[in-house]
Parts: C-alpha cells; structure tokens; sequence
C-alpha cells in the first residue's frame, strides 16, 4: 500500500477532525491535506521528479509532516535529517542522498556547505527568503491546493532514506519502502473512526524511526497529533494535560525527566491510555515506577516498526 493513501483515507472518513495541533495552530484532515497538495505542487514546479530526494532539517513542525506526503505524493523520496548534524556530518549525508531538494529552518541555513547550496534548490521553513532562497509559506500560499499529482510508487519501492550512525559513527543512508511503513501500520492500527478521537502527544524527532511512524501511525488512525518541537518536560505536561492526550510515544529518558519534575504530580494525566518506549532498554524500577504513576496505562515497547507489550 502507498503510504500516501494514510492521509487520503483519513482526510475522506475525518475531515474536520483536527489531524494537527502545533505552535497554538490547528490543522483539520482536510486542510493537511490541501497543504501537501500545495507543497506537491509547488515542489513540482521547482523540478521534483519521481525517484528525487526531498530532504528536510528542521525540530518537529507540522511542516515535517507535510514534506513526508508531499513527497510520496510525488513518488519522491524523503530524507529527514537530524538537526543535531554538524557540517561535515551534513556534507556527507547530502552528498549520499543528493537531494533534489532541501527544506531546512534559517537557523540551519550556514551548516550547509557552499557546494550544496548551488546545487540543491533550498526553502527556508521560517524567516524571510534571500536571493535563490525561496520561502515555505510563500511556496504554498502561490500553487494550487488541488491535487494534481497521483502517485504510482508500489510497495517495495523506497519512500524514505533515514541515516543512522550504527555502531562506527559513521552515517549510513536506511532505505525504507513503503510496505516497511504500511505492513505494520495496517496490521497494528484501526483506520480513522468518526466514532473515535484520539491524540497523540509526539516528542521525539521525526527523523527518527520512532517520530516518523508515529506521525503516520497518527495519520492513518485517524488521530490528532499534538507536535513538540523538542522535549520539554514542563511543556509536555501543560500540554498532556491541556489537550488530554491519549498516547505518547517517549524514550526512557523523558518518562524520567517526567517523573522527577517537581510538578508532576501537580496534572492530571489521566486521559493517558498508551504510553510506548523504546530507543534504550527500560530500567526495571523506573518502569515499575511509571505503571504506578499511571495505572491504568498501557506500556508498550517499541522495537524498529513493532510494538510489544
């Protein structure tokens, strides 16, 4: 299955249902959809074929979200990049992926080498575009929001490069195909249900295995997605609690962080049903900690793209 349909599927059962809640803004289904419509259109204009890269740097927005769709819709290939990279490490994971494309936030706009800024076309998600830069909103606010791309891609063919230092530190480009997403996601999770609204509350980085299918995972289940840009314990559990999440998805090391905030046991997270982990093994007492703190919470374990309990 094409993982582009997730958002099709959704978009046609839940349109008006909030798909994404960032930065005080709110996105239904339906309007997630006409972004990535517009972002497929205008990244089409600037020469994105299919079989291209279409690579990102950026903390979590919704804009990371909306260049994984734009991307298949284009039959294109996404490439998430960490934000944490340092020059050298960029320069090699841009010259192994050679992106058509490359969408990162200003800040990030001098780590790219002088060489790869001339031969790769660049939007700025933020601030104001200079010269052969062009801007995000404006990309969007100028193409049209009918989709106008219809991708052909098959289950084995790649959707996604995600680079991984393994054991040498060196990064390595992980090619992953559309079924590593969709055989895992159809297996594990019910389609979007009008009947039933759940949210996500998302810390971990997209261009990690974790954030990237939980995003999709979201998407396809119909769910609302409350994105972080970056892991803040106080933050998160404003929001857990303000927006009564349903799930999140965290490492070890933030359940702890969580744990130890001295207002923790001043929210009401009780709205929480599944909390799952993975990335570094669970040390025994501190999940004997959580289930206590939570006990009417599932924990489940996350291994690549499976879940465990």
């Amino acid at each position: 299955m094409n993982t582009s349909e997730f958002l099709m599927i959704a978009g046609a059962i839940v349109p008006d249902r909030p798909a994404v809640i960032f930065d005080g803004q709110t996105i239904t289904f339906e309007g997630l959809a006409e972004r990535v419509n517009r972002l497929a259109n205008g990244l089409s204009e600037m020469g994105v074929r299919p079989g291209d890269r279409v690579a990102t740097m950026q903390v979590n927005t919704n804009q990371c979200i909306e260049a994984y769709f734009a991307a298949a819709q284009l039959d294109a290939i996404y490439v998430p990049i960490n934000f944490r990279a340092k020059t050298d490490e960029l320069a090699q994971m841009l010259k192994i992926a050679q992106p058509t494309c490359l969408l990162l936030g200003e800040r990030y706009l001098s780590l790219v080498p002088e060489s790869s800024q001339s031969a790769v076309s660049i939007v700025l998600l933020d601030g104001e575009a200079t010269g052969s830069h062009r801007s995000y909103d404006a990309l969007l606010s100028e193409s049209s929001p009918d989709q106008m791309h219809f991708p052909e891609a098959g289950d084995e063919d790649t959707t996604v490069i995600m680079f991984t230092a393994g054991t040498t530190g060196v990064p390595k480009g992980v090619m992953l195909t559309h079924d590593s997403f969709s055989s895992y996601l159809l297996a594990t999770v019910e389609p979007a249900d009008p009947e039933i609204e759940e949210s996500n509350l998302i810390t971990v980085p997209f261009y990690h295995i974790a954030g990237l299918q939980a995003a999709l995972a979201a998407v396809y289940g119909g769910r609302t997605l409350v994105v972080m840009r970056q892991f803040e314990p106080g933050e998160w559990l404003r929001l857990a609690q303000e927006k009564q999440v349903n799930r999140a998805m965290l490492v070890p090391t933030m359940l702890k962080h969580l744990m130890e905030h001295p207002d923790f046991s001043e929210h009401d997270l009780s709205s929480l049903n599944v909390i799952t982990y993975g990335a570094a093994p669970m040390p025994p007492p501190l999940l004997r900690a959580a289930m206590e703190a939570w006990p009417d919470t599932d924990f489940l374990q996350v291994y690549g793209l499976t879940e465990v309990a």
